[in-house]
């Protein structure tokens, strides 16, 4: 986390304004390729401007998982609404889609007049990869996130063993273990109060 003379627009607990929320959003959407925004949004709204707090991004992020549409845009309203209520959930998500949509028909229209996509290609991968990695620094942080408590540890490892070793459905997983995991999570914040 950066000194709070470092940090932009803003101190620890919100103090995004709106033009500020806009703007991080729009560059994310801008520069972002092949996924790893959940990383990057937490780099930017956690750690470089403390808009967020650590546990209200986790929080956030498990939320916009469990919704339909895509996760990385609802958490991006999960995280304009906290910071700036209604109108900062419309000016994050207007940020973060606007430079996409653009992209999407520019690129759309090179791609047209290119036939060796070869070089495209590689430069695609390089770019996923590095999507990956973010991924992972995310996977890492909620983890350790979750190994302050031995009961959302024992979550993780219940949710990585039934989803990706007994290749149960998602949804029942989440249908199973969330309650399991909300009752555990109220518990130790009732004898935490």
């Amino acid at each position: 986390m950066q000194p709070d003379d470092e940090r932009e627009n803003g101190q620890a607990g919100g103090g995004a304004s709106l033009p500020a929320l806009f703007g991080v959003c729009l560059k994310i959407g801008v520069l972002s390729f092949g996924g790893g925004l959940s990383g990057w949004l937490h780099r930017e709204f956690v750690e470089r401007r403390g808009w967020i707090s650590e546990d209200d991004f986790a929080s956030s992020l498990a939320i916009s998982q469990m919704l339909p549409g895509a996760n990385v845009v609802n958490l991006v309203v999960c995280m304009g609404e906290q910071l700036r209520g209604p109108l900062g959930a419309v000016v994050a998500t207007f940020g973060f889609l606007i430079g996409p949509f653009f992209a999407v028909i520019g690129m759309s229209a090179i791609v047209d007049h290119v036939h060796d996509l070869a070089e495209l290609e590689g430069v695609l991968t390089g770019i996923a990869a590095s999507a990956s990695g973010l991924l992972l620094v995310i996977c890492w942080k909620g983890t350790r996130r979750a190994a302050r408590h031995g009961s959302g540890l024992a979550i993780v490892a219940a949710t990585a063993i039934a989803v990706a070793v007994l290749k149960l459905p998602l949804l029942l997983v989440a249908a199973v273990i969330a309650p399991i995991s909300v009752t555990l999570s109220w518990g130790r914040v009732k004898s935490d109060a």
